[in-house]
C-alpha cells in the first residue's frame, strides 16, 4: 500500500501521533529517574551494590560510577530504543493485502497502530520495572523487593498487549462508519473469526497454529476456536506467567 493511497482515504492518518504516546511517556519517566540519579548520586557510598540474591539482599559490590549506578536505567533506555525500531519498522512487516476495501484499510491501520502502542506499553512498564528496582538499589540498597513489583509487571504487560488492540479496532471502525465504510458480508465473516491481538477463533479448524490474518504480520498464530488450541494458550498461560509469579514470590 502506497503512501498516496493510505492518504487518500479521510481521516486515516489522522491523530497516528497518539500511538507513539507511550513513547513519550518512557521518554518521560527515563528522564525522572536519571534527573533522581543525578540529584543523589554524590550522597551514594563508594562502594554499592550492583546484585541482589533471592531474598532481596546484596550479594555484588563495585565501586561508584556512573555504569555502577545508571545501569538499570541504561537497561531500560536500551530496551526503549529497541521497541521504537520495532515500531518503526512494523509497517514493513505487516504483509498488507493487495487492493484492501476502504473498509479494510482503516482496519489495517488500526491494527498497526495497536502494535506500535503496545510495543510503546511494553518498554514504558520495564522502564518503570527496571528503573525503579534501580531507585531501591539506591535508597534501601539492603533490602530490595522484587516479588511484587515483577508480578505486577508480568500481568500488566500482558494486559497491555490487548488492550490497544481493542482501543484502536473501535477507532477505526468508528473512522470508517463516520466516512460511510461499511465492511462487506464476506469481510463481517472473516471478522468474526479473529479476536483483539490477531488471534484465531474458528472452531470448525483443526489445526492449533494458523497462518496469522493478512495484513498483521508474518508467521503464525493459535486457534483458540477448537480445545486443543485453548489448552495450548492455558499452558502457555502457566507457563509463562504463572510460572515466574510462582518462583518471585517463592523466592521474595
Amino acid at each position: 500500500m502506497t503512501d498516496d493511497e493510505n492518504t487518500s482515504l479521510p481521516g486515516l492518518r489522522q491523530g497516528r501521533a497518539a500511538a507513539w504516546a507511550p513513547f513519550l511517556l518512557t521518554l518521560l519517566a527515563l528522564a525522572v529517574l536519571a534527573v533522581w540519579g543525578a540529584r543523589i548520586y554524590d550522597d551514594l557510598p563508594e562502594t554499592i551494590p550492583t546484585h541482589w540474591g533471592p531474598g532481596g539482599a546484596p550479594d555484588a559490590w563495585e565501586e561508584k560510577s556512573f555504569g555502577s549506578v545508571f545501569m538499570p536505567q541504561l537497561i531500560s533506555a536500551g530496551t526503549a530504543a529497541l521497541m521504537a525500531v520495532l515500531a518503526l519498522i512494523i509497517p514493513a512487516l505487516m504483509n498488507p493485502p493487495r487492493d484492501p476495501s476502504p473498509w479494510r484499510r482503516y482496519r489495517l491501520e488500526g491494527a498497526e497502530r495497536a502494535t506500535i502502542s503496545a510495543l510503546g506499553w511494553v518498554s514504558l512498564l520495564t522502564a518503570l520495572l527496571v528503573g525503579g528496582l534501580g531507585v531501591q538499589g539506591w535508597t534501601t540498597p539492603q533490602d530490595v523487593s522484587f516479588a511484587w513489583p515483577m508480578a505486577l509487571y508480568l500481568v500488566l504487560v500482558f494486559v497491555m498487549i490487548f488492550v490497544p488492540y481493542r482501543r484502536w479496532q473501535r477507532w477505526s471502525d468508528a473512522r470508517a462508519t463516520e466516512h460511510g465504510f461499511a465492511p462487506t458480508a464476506e469481510e463481517q465473516a472473516e471478522e468474526r473469526l479473529w479476536l483483539p491481538g490477531g488471534i484465531y477463533n474458528n472452531p470448525d479448524e483443526p489445526l492449533i497454529m494458523v497462518p496469522k490474518r493478512e495484513g498483521y504480520g508474518i508467521g503464525t498464530t493459535v486457534n483458540v476456536g477448537n480445545r486443543a488450541g485453548r489448552t495450548a494458550v492455558v499452558v502457555f498461560l502457566l507457563v509463562f506467567v504463572g510460572g515466574p509469579l510462582a518462583l518471585v514470590f517463592a523466592v521474595g
